[in-house]
């Protein structure tokens, strides 16, 4: 009887144990980034905003070629002095599009991470949400794992709700 008992006392263990533990998600955080809208939509738009940036930097260099040329091609007539006040200028110059080129770089990477972050902030609430719903411990993800079941991996709902929530972002550049 008393084996029987005990039999029967792990046996219920064992089971009360798996009735309290909870799920475990897996996600894939790359495949979100790629694939939500939301992460598209602020690719789209700092990648057009490059592209204005790219354009404005190249009219630039393109003066201050022009100008160099210029400057040599007047190294001949031009006293030491005054050669020397066209270069010092021209090379201020130089340092202006490089700073121009730093700022607007640094623009864009702030306009990205603070889109991103909106995002990011949504992305956490549905995953509380899910796994609230799904009654899931943890939510971890894929790249953090070396083996997982198929079922466990919850970037599809995760990906639908994200879509349905927040399809464009406002991207703000300074």
């Amino acid at each position: 009887m008393k084996k029987h008992f005990l039999t029967y006392l792990a046996a219920f263990s064992l089971l009360s144990l798996n009735a309290n533990a909870g799920g475990i998600g897996i996600i894939d955080v790359e495949k979100i980034i790629k694939e939500s809208s939301a992460m598209r939509d602020i690719q789209s738009k700092v990648e057009k905003k490059q592209d204005e940036y790219q354009k404005e930097v190249a009219k630039k260099q393109t003066d201050l070629e022009s100008e160099q040329k210029r400057i040599e091609g007047k190294r001949s007539v031009l006293s030491k002095d005054a050669f020397e006040k066209e270069t010092v200028s021209f090379e201020k110059k130089l340092d202006d599009l490089k700073t121009f080129v730093d700022k607007k770089q640094n623009s864009l990477k702030k306009a990205s991470m603070e889109a991103m972050s909106k995002v990011n902030e949504k992305i956490k609430d549905i995953i509380s949400d899910l796994a609230k719903e799904k009654d899931l411990d943890v939510i971890v993800p894929a790249s953090q794992t070396l083996y997982y079941k198929d079922e466990l991996d919850v970037t599809e709902d995760v990906l639908k709700k994200l879509n349905k929530k927040i399809v464009k972002v406002d991207v703000k550049f300074e």
